[in-house]
């Protein structure tokens, strides 16, 4: 069955050039409800480097582990059950 729409995650305070995970209090129950969602997940809000903003972002999605991983282009988000967000680069 087709779920029609999208949905949208607010990933505000997620620079995706940033190679220290960060704490984004929330992501993880946001992560939760779209990804039960079964409709077509689009990130809104990143930035890519200092203050440029990089959004919508259409994101691909799967659970492994307990840990949310969206995928983009060259460019993963990790987010953990404690809110930790991690970029992960798939080009390394």
């Amino acid at each position: 069955m087709v779920s029609n729409g999208y949905v949208m995650v607010d990933c505000t305070g997620i620079n995706l050039l940033s190679d220290q995970a960060v704490t984004v209090p929330g992501m993880y129950e946001k992560c939760i409800s779209a990804y039960n969602s079964g409709k077509p997940i689009i990130a809104v809000g990143c930035e890519y480097g200092s203050g440029v903003p990089m959004t919508p972002i259409p994101v691909m999605a799967i659970i492994e582990d307990g840990t949310y991983i969206f995928t983009a282009s060259i460019l993963q988000v990790r987010v953990s059950s404690n809110d930790s967000v991690r970029i992960v680069s798939l080009l390394q």
